[in-house]
């Protein structure tokens, strides 16, 4: 059964706790070399932070996905009003900032469920594009992205300093 999404509030966000240690145990396997990986409970705090900040905003969105009464995965969508100066892609410019989907119920349709409503969430709030920035050594997720329409566009470099 494909899973329920629901908006939801900082109220929630307790609730995605687990998933993001499980993200952020995923991108620490992932890591390229040499790039430090901060410690999970300082990295839920930060997060959480953001969170809250972008809902108190009014504009972006939180997704749960929930099965069985249980978020099994969410999506954290943000509007930007700003224009990206070279890009027709807005304004506003949406970014799918998070996904996180519970490793057990990964291949139930539950990134496909999320991904379909942070697009249609974006088009309520008159975006013509989606962004999702993923780890370039995050071979599962450029396919997964790609089979969900995404396209290669902006690639970042880091130089450690």
């Amino acid at each position: 059964m494909p899973p329920r999404i629901v908006h939801g509030d900082a109220t929630r966000l307790p609730e995605l706790e687990p998933l993001w240690e499980g993200l952020h145990a995923h991108h620490a396997r992932l890591r390229p070399p040499g790039v430090p990986v901060r410690e999970v409970g300082n990295s839920w705090s930060l997060r959480r932070t953001r969170y809250e900040r972008w809902l108190a905003d009014g504009q972006n969105v939180l997704l749960l996905a929930e099965a069985d009464g249980v978020v099994v995965g969410y999506a954290m969508v943000t509007i930007a009003e700003g224009d990206m100066a070279t890009w027709d892609v807005g304004p506003p410019v949406a970014e799918l900032e998070t996904l996180a989907v519970l490793p057990e119920a990964r291949g139930a349709g539950v990134g496909t469920a999320l991904t379909d409503a942070a697009a249609a969430a974006a088009r309520d709030r008159g975006a013509r594009s989606l962004l999702v920035s993923v780890l370039h050594t995050n071979a599962d997720a450029i396919r997964f992205y790609e089979r969900e329409d995404f396209e290669p566009f902006y690639v970042q470099h880091l130089r450690r300093l």
